[in-house]
């Protein structure tokens, strides 16, 4: 790859230039996913990406499921704090980010009418952070969430989405009843955490492995993530990824009324389970991405 970096380089710098979205909002048709950018450039490999992201006013994302890659393989940071915070309404607070997830989805023109079902299943995988299988009947589904209680308290989890699916499920007319179920299948083992030192994001899996292969463009992407603690990064590597990224949980977060409380929570995880050096700056800036001040 490195080979004909120059070439590409100078190549990519006499493309096409992108429109501009009026929202500041994007999407990749490639790497599917979703920025909150000024202008059309890629914000992680703006010299050497071959591809414009599309303001959402000119052509709408293709699919909720696109927004699972932040649910899945971004670090879950943001659910462990949300599941910090939840203390009781869980039944509001369930139907609260249910409208909060909604208005998002309108806001990026996202064409869920289309895709009810895995609109719901977007809205899972975003809260809870863990991947999710579906049992489809007739008259019912089941969401099987997959090793819930590393992140949540599982009753705690289950008011929510109960709550909040059955809100959305009103919207859009799905009429089929909706529960849920829990299994675990990786249990205790620790996760693995991971940085790109190419694109500079962060990567959370269910469990540690050797080596991954980037989970965004596994088939053309050239870089391989490496464990963090084979890695050198910084908190700004962190901050810069939150703000490129839709701020989906601040909508979250903010809807809690004692979202304060999580400042050491965040920190003492960003400290001991990354391994970051609390700067202050991107500290500060992720904090107010995040809705927590």
């Amino acid at each position: 790859m490195f080979k004909n970096k120059d070439k590409v380089m100078a190549r990519v710098a006499d493309m096409p230039r992108g429109e501009f979205s009026p929202s500041n909002h994007y999407w990749c048709v490639t790497c599917k996913m979703l920025f909150d950018i000024e202008k059309p450039v890629c914000p992680y490999m703006p010299k050497i990406c071959l591809n414009n992201p599309i303001p959402v006013e000119v052509i709408q994302p293709e699919t909720t499921a696109s927004l699972e890659k932040f649910g899945l393989f971004y670090p879950k940071i943001p659910q462990k704090v949300m599941a910090f915070l939840v203390k009781d309404n869980l039944d509001t607070i369930g139907e609260n980010w249910a409208l909060a997830y909604k208005e998002f989805l309108d806001e990026w023109h996202f064409p869920y009418h289309n895709e009810p079902l895995q609109m719901l299943k977007s809205f899972i995988i975003m809260t809870s952070g863990c991947e999710t299988a579906q049992r489809v009947r007739n008259d019912a589904v089941t969401f099987i969430i997959t090793d819930a209680g590393k992140i949540w308290e599982k009753d705690n989890l289950f008011a929510i989405m109960k709550a909040g699916t059955s809100v959305l499920a009103n919207s859009v007319s799905f009429k089929q009843k909706i529960d849920f179920d829990t299994i675990d299948i990786v249990g205790d083992m620790e996760s693995g955490k991971y940085y790109c030192p190419m694109c500079k994001k962060f990567f959370e899996f269910s469990l540690q492995r050797d080596t991954i292969t980037c989970p965004l463009m596994a088939q053309k992407c050239m870089a391989t993530p490496r464990h963090i603690d084979q890695a050198k990064y910084s908190l700004m590597d962190l901050m810069t990824v939150y703000e490129h990224t839709p701020d989906i949980y601040r909508r979250f977060i903010t809807l809690l009324s004692n979202r304060e409380q999580a400042k050491s929570f965040l920190r003492n995880l960003l400290e001991q389970q990354w391994k970051f050096e609390l700067e202050s700056e991107p500290m500060t800036a992720i904090e107010k991405r995040l809705g927590i001040v």
